[in-house]
């Protein structure tokens, strides 16, 4: 068992931590998807948001901020019964209003994932953890972070859901050192 991937012996979860989790994301499209999902897996295990992945590509056209920013009431109503994502209502919506805040980052910094890159000087930080245990939950730049989306409407993005796509977009590299999928040793695998 790999004790980077978080003790789990999933298989599902085990392939995400070996193909994406960690490794540097720099498509504004591919970070809006991956923070909409952290965003719904707030007070949720990261493993059930992963089994409904599918699912919400599905509900949300793959993620399109366009669609989605056009997305009526009547839409989210439909979601409401939509099959295996999460029925709450709050949650639907924070996607919608996410999309919107995106074009508004899009305005203000040129790309989403410029203004992402921004919060670590565009270059991923190496949290250098060498076991478990060392593993932090939060920090400022995820608190600074959660505070800034907010003001742009992105909603179930508190400060330790921010860290967790920190950690799952690779702008912290939060892989153990002796992780194989660690980046500095990594073999040109990403994020799909």
């Amino acid at each position: 068992m790999n004790e980077c991937a978080f003790g789990t012996k999933d298989p599902l979860y085990l392939h995400y931590h070996d193909e994406e989790w960690g490794q540097p994301i720099y498509d504004s499209l591919k970070l809006f998807k991956l923070i909409a999902l952290e965003s719904q897996h707030a007070g949720l295990s990261w493993l059930t948001i992963l089994k409904k992945k599918e699912s919400y590509e599905q509900a949300f056209y793959n993620f399109d901020p366009i669609k989605i920013s056009k997305m009526t009431t009547d839409d989210i109503e439909r979601l409401m019964t939509f099959p295996n994502i999460v029925h709450n209502r709050k949650k639907i919506e924070a996607i919608v209003s996410q999309a919107q805040g995106y074009f508004d980052i899009e305005k203000d910094y040129g790309s989403f994932s410029d203004f992402l890159w921004s919060f670590v000087d565009h270059k991923p930080i190496d949290c250098g953890y060498t076991m478990a245990s060392d593993r932090i939950t939060v920090d400022e730049r995820a608190t600074e972070l959660s505070k800034q989306l907010k003001k742009y409407g992105f909603k179930f993005l508190g400060p330790v859901t921010v860290f967790s796509f920190l950690e799952a977009a690779g702008l912290y590299n939060a892989h153990l050192q002796s992780c194989p999928n660690n980046p500095k040793v990594y073999n040109g695998k990403g994020f799909d």
